[in-house]
């Protein structure tokens, strides 16, 4: 079948169900080589179908590999394609979501609170610093995922050595405590926009930090 049927029917399957992406990373993870690819091409097999319901890491055999610094490589960069891009504030607040544009009417910030479970997907990210429970899912805006992260202060100073990109030794996702500290900081926030029916009742960080059960509704609608 032609590529763009394949691409076709990738587009139409596609979902953005947080659940499936997780049980898709749960999956057991095969190696497939490069080599058996090739082999199910030159034979034109219809089996290579079946490894598209399995999660594969492919492994290219060392016969197939191109080394730099040989001269046995020439690359055209007249067209690149990006499919990876971390864009991190260099200050504290939410101005890198904004557009470098006086006016964009496409500009929409979807927030969402309500998924502290959401893992920061950072493996290639030159976040500058360890992830590890530092991160909570905000939402999306202009089809890209929006986090928080709690830089440590020597990082904010100046006064850090860079860690390497994608460097965490633990989950990315806030504790209990510190997830619900940034909801009622952004509930504080949300209600003083004037143009927005955002409301807190009394001191929103009376808010229990401890219990198990957040009490959202006694303290503000943001939610």
């Amino acid at each position: 079948m032609g590529q763009y049927e394949v691409l076709n029917h990738i587009n139409a399957s596609t979902v953005n169900d947080p659940a499936e992406i997780d049980a898709f990373n749960q999956k057991r993870v095969h190696n497939l080589r490069l080599s058996l690819l090739r082999r199910f091409y030159d034979t034109q097999d219809p089996n290579v179908l079946n490894y598209l319901q399995r999660r594969n890491r492919l492994i290219i055999d060392d016969d197939l590999l191109l080394n730099f610094g040989r001269g046995d490589i020439l690359m055209n960069t007249k067209k690149t394609m990006l499919d990876y891009q971390l864009t991190v504030a260099n200050c504290m607040g939410f101005s890198t979501l904004l557009p470098n544009a006086a006016n964009a009417h496409w500009f929409f910030f979807d927030m969402d609170l309500k998924k502290p479970y959401r893992e920061f997907r950072g493996k290639h990210a030159m976040v500058g610093f360890d992830t590890k429970g530092r991160m909570l899912y905000l939402g999306r805006s202009k089809n890209e995922d929006v986090y928080l992260a709690m830089a440590p202060n020597d990082f904010l100073v100046g006064h850090f050595m860079p860690c390497r990109a994608g460097y965490s030794t633990g989950s990315s996702t806030m504790s209990q405590v510190h997830y619900r500290q940034i909801v009622m900081m952004l509930a504080h926030f949300l209600a003083d926009i004037p143009e927005l029916a955002y409301l807190n009742i009394g001191d929103v960080y009376n808010q229990d930090l401890e219990d198990p059960k957040a009490a959202w509704s006694m303290v503000t609608n943001v939610m």
